[in-house]
């Protein structure tokens, strides 16, 4: 999946307000923004308070993960979940995506790995999206079967907040 491939694991280490997007503008995007003084191109975000839950071998209950996305150049401030009830917003044969509360963020959850994904100028119909990736480092603790969890393991960020910057800006897949 050449999007994917696009996006590489980036943490910021200046403060996040001097974040910068490692992304080139492609030109149509370019004159839209030129165009339209609504349009704020994504640059970084923050992931804060980020948890997850993890089944024990053999239960049929499913990851439940937790988080909340914050992207300052865009102003916006929403709260992400994965559960048992939530829906792939991804195209087909992709990558499985979920959507944010805010349904302009979607995030990917690979393996220790987080893709956050959030269109770019969606108010200008724009069909765009940047991306951006951070491998969490993860401290946890069993849960006990009778707990409300379940038998498991709760995870949380050792790091908290967890800032990046978009790293890909590309054709939404369709």
């Amino acid at each position: 999946m050449l999007f994917l491939s696009l996006v590489s694991a980036l943490a910021v280490s200046l403060p996040f307000a001097a974040a910068k997007p490692a992304y080139k503008i492609p030109a149509i995007m370019s004159k839209l923004v030129q165009e339209d003084d609504t349009c704020i191109m994504p640059e970084g975000f923050r992931i804060q308070k980020f948890r997850i839950w993890s089944s024990q071998a053999g239960s049929n209950r499913s990851v439940n993960i937790n988080f909340e996305y914050t992207d300052d150049s865009t102003s916006i401030n929403t709260c992400c979940h994965l559960n048992q009830s939530s829906a792939n917003v991804g195209p087909p044969g992709l990558t499985p995506r979920y959507a944010c509360n805010n349904d302009t963020v979607q995030f990917i959850w690979q393996n220790g790995t987080m893709t956050l994904v959030e269109k770019a100028c969606p108010q200008t119909g724009s069909h765009f999206e940047a991306a951006g990736s951070v491998t969490l480092n993860l401290t946890c603790t069993n849960t006990l079967f009778n707990s409300t969890a379940g038998a498991g393991s709760s995870c949380v960020s050792t790091k908290d907040p967890i800032e990046a910057i978009f790293t890909s800006l590309e054709p939404t897949p369709q």
